[in-house]
């Protein structure tokens, strides 16, 4: 009592927006409390899947090493056996190779107590049948019974080498080396020299003008034109030549400006590393004093 009715209208509004302002705290913080288990919920799942893809890669890691450690040992035991199987087929071989060698000596020795000479010459036509010494048609297709007396088919070079004058066999003919005379070649390789008849036969006629270097130092010698007078020329190429890449469209052109004005940067460049080097020598040459006599320039 005794109060304002608008006074009294103001404090129960102000209870009632602290009421409100009281009840969306409260729905505010169970909301975040829900949206903070879930994105919690969520970062456990993604956490979950994680390690389990992680697991699978390393389990995929280990499984990889593993087919290959097999791979290894298997290649290991195959190469061990194909080693072993290579030895006994080396060794059969060689045996074989040893029984060959065995056998043509043999052979080489009973061939050599067959073979007629100064000393069982006797002996030797004793142990040959008459037939061999008849003069009928039917007695020339007798065979010998050495193989080696009487035989028409003789080759000098194993004869030589049964008897020892020779150690190995005869060269075959698909193994020579042939002695080719090409005299095309020949020519064609003396025509890569320079001959006398090669030389010119006149004399080289005299330049009526000047030389591209004479022709040079006329037109931008020091007489016509200084130093600045070059350097400001050279600046006005560039400048024309950089508008004119600006404007130009065809490519091929544009390549062509491109490294004309490369040259000129290239040749700017260089008068400038010269201009500097000189002001260089100048300016030490003052600071050290006139060069006594005699020295080099």
């Amino acid at each position: 009592p005794g109060l304002h009715p608008y006074y009294v209208e103001y404090v129960a509004w102000e209870r009632q927006m602290r009421e409100l302002r009281r009840i969306y705290r409260a729905q505010y913080l169970q909301k975040l409390a829900e949206v903070t288990e879930i994105e919690r919920a969520n970062e456990a799942e993604l956490r979950a899947a994680e390690m389990e893809e992680r697991r699978q890669r390393k389990q995929a890691h280990l499984q990889r090493v593993g087919e290959e450690m097999k791979r290894r040992a298997i290649l290991r035991d195959r190469q061990r056996v194909e080693s072993k199987v290579n030895e006994a087929l080396e060794m059969a071989r060689r045996s074989k190779q040893k029984r060959r060698k065995l056998f043509w000596l043999r052979r080489t020795e009973t061939l050599s107590k067959l073979v007629a000479s100064s000393e069982n010459l006797e002996d030797a036509l004793k142990i040959m049948p008459p037939s061999l010494f008849e003069t009928s048609t039917t007695s020339r297709t007798a065979p010998s019974s050495t193989g080696v007396l009487l035989s028409r088919n003789v080759s000098i070079p194993f004869l030589l080498r049964q008897l020892g004058g020779a150690k190995g066999f005869p060269q075959q003919k698909s193994r020579r080396i042939p002695q080719v005379d090409n005299i095309h070649r020949e020519i064609m390789e003396s025509s890569y020299g320079l001959m006398p008849e090669d030389e010119p036969r006149f004399e080289t006629a005299p330049m009526r003008g000047p030389t591209d270097q004479e022709r040079a130092m006329q037109l931008y010698g020091d007489s016509i034109y200084t130093d600045e007078q070059r350097t400001a020329m050279l600046e006005s190429k560039l400048e024309q030549v950089e508008r004119m890449i600006t404007y130009e469209k065809n490519d091929d052109k544009k390549q062509v400006l491109q490294k004309l004005r490369d040259s000129l940067e290239a040749a700017k460049t260089a008068d400038a590393s010269t201009r500097t080097e000189a002001m260089g020598k100048g300016t030490a040459r003052q600071q050290r004093g006139e060069d006594p006599s005699g020295l080099p320039a």
